[in-house]
């Protein structure tokens, strides 16, 4: 979950004067294909925060282990991270592959320097997950909103629902040796 989550704003770096990409029913690979030709990330150092804004698992009952959880995944997901994208990482973006997955986007519309997408998921865990992002992009910035539902008979009350907000931006050139 975690890595599918985190590679999810990387589809919001694309050049606002590149052409809309429209999809439907499309896999993961298929859209990845038509946004690698529009995407312009500049290389350098990045700052991406996440906030999880709605944290719960409906079928586990007990309500202090359910705002335990909720509480938990809260701190754990919540943080800033900083980075350096390298000109070559910048060149081939990474678009949702997400190992471990069949993921298909339902829906999938970039342009004009806004995203709106519908993913669904079958883990290899098992169960179904669906995750929707709509937010903005430039070629130095980022910010959405991510709603995620997990449905797994394997995992504490069978699933779980998520909202979080996840912003990034361009903070200056890699410190000297990053890579």
């Amino acid at each position: 979950m975690n890595r599918l989550y985190l590679a999810a704003p990387l589809l919001l770096v694309a050049c606002n004067s590149q052409p809309t990409i429209k999809a439907e029913n499309a896999s993961v690979a298929e859209v990845a294909a038509q946004a690698r030709s529009a995407v312009k990330i500049e290389p350098g150092q990045w700052s991406h925060q996440t906030d999880v804004l709605n944290f719960d698992m409906p079928g586990v009952k007990d309500p202090n282990m359910a705002r335990i959880m909720g509480d938990a995944m809260k701190k754990a997901q919540s943080k800033t991270i900083s980075y350096c994208i390298t000109p070559e990482e910048a060149a081939k973006p990474r678009f949702g592959e997400t190992p471990g997955a069949d993921c298909r986007y339902k829906n999938f519309t970039m342009g004009g320097g806004k995203i709106d997408a519908t993913m669904v998921c079958k883990p290899k865990q098992g169960g179904a997950m669906r995750m929707a992002m709509a937010g903005t992009y430039s070629p130095t910035a980022y910010d959405m909103t991510v709603e995620m539902k997990m449905d797994n008979p394997n995992m504490p009350g069978g699933g779980m629902t998520m909202k979080a907000h996840t912003k990034g931006a361009r903070t200056g050139e890699c410190p000297a040796g990053a890579s």
